[in-house]
């Protein structure tokens, strides 16, 4: 058993054994299950969390080939309301696959067929690190730093990170352009963190995966790499000509904006 703070999750499988399979072993770590059989009634359930004085959904298990609305476009109208944290857990298993729904914003990717055991482990490490990212702890899954992370700012405030919220806000550079703001997800706020912390080193992917993710997989190099280019797309940052985070070829990356003084 995985021990995990209970939570309130969303299962979606067309499955109805695999379905019931999956609500009995989170239950067993204490889980307010529910399980729903189509993409419909998963958009649904995700509408009627946000009505006032209703428990929120705090993860959804997501199949990806469902009947009548698939799960990318589930997954697409789960981002657009927010960011409750996804784990797709589907028989497309190719890379290519894998790697087009972390871009989609899942939050990890376990393929069929798989161990109920190793489901329910990824569902106490993705709730670990988005509770820890939303009380303002960063760092290694397992080594939680005590206390709040003060708020990130970098280049001279044209980049501000409020680590208790996720939330960020970007400065207009230039004509043209525009402020932006918007929120960050766990696995972004961790992996900016891991570079914040070390302005101007740089750290491999191993090194930036353990702001990600403990859990050893076949894709980790790339896990590591999507949560970068989804960072670059939110904050401007062109990889061609960076002012945020540089790549340093067959090595990992480094933060190049200078962080202002706390």
């Amino acid at each position: 058993m995985v021990a995990s703070q209970p939570a309130r999750i969303l299962v979606v499988e067309d499955e109805p054994r695999l379905g019931e399979l999956v609500r009995l072993y989170l239950a067993r770590d204490g889980h307010d299950v529910t399980v729903v059989g189509d993409g419909r009634s998963a958009i649904a359930a995700i509408d009627a969390s946000d009505i006032p004085d209703a428990r929120s959904i705090d993860l959804v298990v997501l199949d990806l080939m469902l009947p009548g609305l698939a799960g990318e476009a589930v997954l697409a109208a789960i981002r657009d309301r927010g960011d409750t944290p996804v784990l797709i857990a589907s028989a497309k298993r190719s890379d290519l696959e894998r790697i087009a729904g972390l871009r989609l914003g899942a939050d990890d990717y376990l393929a069929k067929p798989y161990n109920p055991n190793e489901l329910t482990a990824r569902v106490a490490a993705i709730l670990r690190r988005s509770r820890a990212a939303g009380s303002g702890r960063t760092g290694h899954l397992d080594d939680l730093v005590q206390g709040n992370e003060p708020v990130l700012s970098l280049a001279a405030s044209r980049l501000v990170v409020d680590p208790a919220t996720r939330r960020f806000s970007l400065a207009a550079d230039g004509p043209g352009s525009f402020p932006v703001s918007g929120r960050l997800t766990p696995g972004e706020l961790g992996l900016l963190m891991a570079l914040a912390r070390r302005p101007g080193a740089v750290l491999s992917r191993d090194q930036l995966l353990e702001a990600v993710t403990r859990r050893p997989d076949d894709v980790v190099d790339r896990v590591v790499d999507v949560h970068v280019a989804n960072l670059r797309r939110k904050l401007g940052d062109d990889p061609a000509d960076p002012w945020l985070i540089e790549t340093i070829p067959q090595t990992g990356y480094r933060l190049i904006a200078a962080r202002d003084p706390s």
